[in-house]
């Protein structure tokens, strides 16, 4: 969808030879098509609309975080491997060949969820509501636009900043780009608004709406971003102390389980219901929309009923089987390693029981029938642990935690009932690590990371400045997200785009010698700049 609107001409149809007929006969309103003056009329109408906001992002198949397209263009670092043989448009994004012209852009997604806010926006004054409950509406469809400006910025640099709805801007239907500047100050202000209205909690009945934590940590991420440091860690110190509650779980899959959804470690996750027809908005999106969370089928391994489109990039498994363990652990990787990867375990260690998994399926079982893909990506090649060959394939995101036959089809509900946890406290104490590290404070950014190194099971560790606690940070967000769609952006803001190619070569990532410095972003698709006389390209790919 693009963002300049095409004003269509309402065709008048004439009635002849109607003979006497009233003024009531011929005003009335269409029942199927609802307008403004009879739209924004109650509370559970503004409700409505805010479910609408939310949308774009919850689509589980073509939205920002759905698995076919947004998922796929996230991971597109060095940390994830996609196996040759799947979409065009991905293997172009992941291998640095991608134009204007590429498909699975989710621009318009993205501006869809403005104009929706801005829709709210001009029209919440209309409702007859309680004043706190519409300045909390405002709030809540201030973080979304927020949100959405995050991620044009983060993803496409520059881009229009529209503050009211599409076809009422002065300035006409179509919107020039503003700078990548402009566009995370807009994020920020808009943040600032969410904090400020936004509750610390919810009742269970609003589970997966916003709340001010997740304000706060958006906004503490987005200074990151832009290095406004000081700030960044006033706001992020916040969510460490009452009122919030936030805390790390005490076991690392909790975070990707059906049963262990909304927890002390999530301060935003998208909730999902797994059927069709709900008759709650924030369990669906349109009539015939995929529901619940299908990223299991496209992460699985094959013979789980996934379609297995990728594996861990061969960097990340040696960075894990590198991590220094305490003396007397209880096993010999990283905690983290055994929730992100399936490997057998016999292979490299013991006093652990292999097991199986998906209907008892084993790993030697989920490897043969993998093999058909693996083998066709011969630059596939894990370090070797003990002198055996290396192998790992993608455990985070699939349903490991279902032991049946086709666990990781969508095809069945209850194989799509869980969340997606979009900001993790996790998170929240990398960045304020990061902040403190680069306004000097060693003993704040040494805190965090040990709550982050601990959970993982690592040895105490100390560091004689501010660099080396920085280049901690890097590696723990590296390990701590994996296939969680940070990586790209992490490296983006950290490294040149020279420095960026050379650790993709290093780190022997799929396409690494064609990247360029114009895939710092993503090019503004072909149809917007097609249609919009006023955008323009990014500098960079024009």
């Amino acid at each position: 969808m693009n963002i300049s609107i095409k004003k269509y001409a309402m065709a008048a149809t004439v009635l002849l030879l109607m003979g006497s007929c009233s003024k009531d006969f011929l005003d009335r309103v269409n029942p199927n098509k609802p307008v403004e003056n009879i739209f924004w009329t109650k509370e559970a109408d503004a409700q409505a609309a805010m479910a609408t906001i939310y949308s774009p992002i919850r689509k589980q198949m073509d939205g920002y975080y759905g698995g076919y397209s947004g998922w796929q263009t996230m991971n597109r670092a060095d940390d994830v491997w996609f196996l040759i043989g799947e979409e065009p448009f991905t293997w172009e994004l992941i291998n640095f060949l991608n134009s204007a012209g590429t498909g699975g852009s989710n621009f318009g997604d993205l501006y869809k969820g403005i104009n929706r806010a801005n829709v709210l926006f001009q029209n919440i004054d209309k409702v007859p509501m309680d004043g706190n409950k519409k300045k909390e509406l405002i709030a809540e469809a201030s973080f979304l636009r927020g949100m959405y400006y995050f991620l044009l910025a983060a993803n496409y640099g520059d881009a229009p900043i529209l503050l009211v709805p599409a076809g009422d801007d002065p300035e006409g239907t179509n919107k020039g780009s503003s700078p990548e500047a402009e566009v995370w100050k807009q994020a920020i202000s808009d943040f600032k608004v969410a904090k400020d209205g936004l509750p610390v909690t919810r009742p269970a009945a609003e589970a997966g709406r916003v709340t001010k934590g997740a304000a706060i940590a958006y906004l503490g991420k987005t200074l990151v971003y832009t290095k406004q440091y000081a700030e960044a860690e006033t706001e992020l110190k916040a969510l460490l102390t009452a009122p919030y509650t936030y805390d790390l779980v005490e076991n690392f899959e909790d975070n990707f389980k059906n049963n262990t959804k909304l927890n002390k470690e999530s301060v935003w996750e998208l909730v999902y219901d797994s059927k069709f027809g709900s008759d709650n908005p924030w369990g669906q999106e349109e009539p015939n929309s995929v529901m619940g969370f299908v990223i299991p089928n496209f992460a699985g391994p094959a013979g789980t009923g996934a379609w297995f489109k990728l594996t861990p990039g061969i960097s990340i498994v040696r960075d894990f089987i590198s991590e220094e363990r305490p003396a007397g652990s209880d096993s010999r990787f990283d905690k983290r390693m055994y929730t992100s990867f399936f490997w057998k375990y016999s292979d490299y260690e013991t006093g652990l029981t292999d097991g199986a998994w998906f209907g008892n399926l084993s790993f030697d079982k989920l490897w043969s029938e993998s093999m058909a893909k693996i083998s066709a990506n011969p630059d596939l090649i894990y370090p070797n642990i003990n002198g055996k060959e290396g192998r790992f394939l993608i455990k985070k995101y699939t349903n490991f935690f279902r032991n049946v036959s086709g666990a990781n089809s969508m095809y069945d509900a209850s194989n799509r009932d869980n969340d997606f946890r979009v900001f993790r406290f996790a998170e929240v104490l990398l960045l304020h690590a990061e902040a403190c590290a680069k306004n000097g404070n060693m003993a704040g950014a040494a805190s965090s990371l040990k709550r982050i190194r601990d959970r993982a099971g690592l040895a105490n560790k100390t560091w004689a400045n501010a660099d080396e606690l920085m280049k901690e940070v890097i590696h723990q967000n590296e390990l701590e997200f994996f296939f969680e769609g940070h990586r790209f952006f992490d490296l983006k803001r950290w490294y040149t785009p020279a420095e960026m190619k050379q650790i993709f070569v290093n780190n022997k990532k799929q396409g690494a010698n064609n990247f360029q410095p114009k895939h710092y972003y993503l090019p503004i698709p072909e149809g917007e700049i097609n249609t919009n006389t006023k955008i323009q390209q990014h500098p960079l790919w024009r």
